[in-house]
């Protein structure tokens, strides 16, 4: 019985800190998964756990973790690289800030980078909400090893150099770019494959060429000439996704995009340039396509004159103000869609000029009937609120698709950008 009780004393004395007896490795690796915050009070666990988190290589600093004590957050962070092992490189590097109104952080926030940059970060995310403050360093963009980056902030970047030679994933949230063209900036990285760009000000020269990108996102960017150009080119050839919400400025045409196959373009800033634009022509490939637009009508009355047809289109999704106004447009489209099996009509407030109460006709049906679309399996109409003409409409496709076997027709509510995904 003596045996037996001593045995189980030694049992549970081994068994009591399992985790503590695993490999330095992988108790770094559980850090890993902690915030800044987090892994670093794990230091008062044990002897053993003392200074385990200075040797994390993922950080992350997230000022809501702090409320509102912008000097504690400063603090701590400014302490916790100054502490950190000076030989563990940073793979992640992860900084969240809630910029007070009064603060003055542009003495902070560089030298926190310039840390990440020091000890060859891989992938950098900043987000800072809040005002306009300052410059961020030029030595962003001349980092050897950094192949992710994304910033969110209302910064200016004006770097003199740019070479990112191993940079994979550029994304740029509300970045003021006034003296520095965005061709310079993709010219410095060779290795681009996606590229994001939400609200920014972006100054440009005469077109953008992205050689090497296979991801395009360009929302509601201004993008600025000094030339005061009245449109530009935009040219990928080796571009498979694009999604382009116009912002104010220039008239865009899209060229040489042959491998392109998902597209989502959307117009809704009420321009007059946005009938100017030109994309068809330049993406005859594309497989699934999304198209909104204030001036659908237009925009596309203009595009179908020298378009050729679209023979690889398989989806379609056209974001309309109304159907009465602009199913004609949609049944034009249609006569350029050969291989079409997918299409889907959106009414969204987002496109609304007027309220509209006319009536979809037959007249408008018989647009489309020399169409062939004979490889049609399904349309979809989704409208943002009921409206007797959605019903009217489901009626008269019915009758359009009488002659094409196997069409299902349906109704839904579904938001625009939902219905394509990178």
């Amino acid at each position: 019985m003596e045996v037996k009780i001593v045995d189980e004393k030694k049992l549970r004395a081994e068994n009591s800190d399992r985790i503590s007896n695993l490999p330095d490795s992988l108790l770094i690796e559980i850090l890993s998964w902690l915030d800044a915050w987090e892994a670093v009070q794990t230091c008062i666990l044990s002897k053993r756990w003392r200074s385990l988190w200075t040797f994390v290589p993922y950080l992350y600093f997230d000022f809501d973790d702090f409320g509102d004590d912008t000097e504690c957050f400063n603090n701590f962070v400014s302490s916790f690289l100054r502490l950190r092992d000076d030989a563990t490189n940073v793979c992640t590097f992860t900084l969240k800030y809630s910029v007070p109104d009064d603060a003055e952080i542009s003495g902070l926030i560089n030298p926190w980078i310039l840390y990440a940059l020091n000890h060859k970060v891989k992938n950098l995310e900043v987000d800072l909400f809040g005002k306009r403050c300052g410059c961020l360093t030029d030595c962003l963009f001349t980092c050897a090893s950094l192949k992710y980056l994304h910033l969110n902030c209302y910064y200016e970047i004006q770097p003199n150099i740019v070479c990112l030679p191993k940079l994979r994933f550029l994304s740029l949230y509300g970045v003021f770019m006034p003296n520095v063209s965005i061709e310079k900036i993709i010219s410095g990285c060779p290795s681009l494959k996606t590229l994001s760009m939400h609200r920014c000000f972006i100054a440009m020269m005469n077109g953008i060429s992205f050689q090497t990108i296979k991801s395009l996102t360009i929302e509601k960017c201004d993008f600025y000439s000094r030339y005061d150009l009245p449109n530009f080119d935009i040219s990928a050839p080796c571009l498979e996704y694009i999604k382009f919400v116009k912002g104010w400025g220039p008239s865009v045409t899209f060229k040489d995009m042959s491998k392109l196959t998902q597209a989502m373009l959307i117009m809704t800033m009420n321009s007059e340039n946005d009938t100017d634009c030109h994309f068809l022509s330049g993406m005859l490939g594309v497989e699934t396509l999304a198209i909104g637009s204030i001036h659908l009508k237009e925009l596309l009355t203009g595009e179908l004159k020298n378009c050729r047809q679209l023979q690889k289109l398989k989806s379609i999704l056209l974001g309309v103000c109304c159907m009465h106004c602009d199913f004609g447009t949609c049944a034009m489209l249609l006569k350029y869609c050969p291989n079409l099996e997918h299409l889907c009509l959106m009414h969204s407030v987002e496109f609304c000029r007027v309220d509209h109460s006319g009536e979809v006709t037959l007249e408008n049906l018989e647009e489309i009937e020399g169409s062939s679309c004979r490889n049609l399996k399904s349309i979809e109409i989704v409208w943002y609120q009921s409206h007797h003409s959605v019903q009217q409409l489901q009626q008269l496709l019915l009758h359009w698709t009488k002659k094409i076997h196997g069409v299902q027709i349906k109704s839904s509510e579904i938001m625009f950008e939902s219905l394509l995904r990178p």
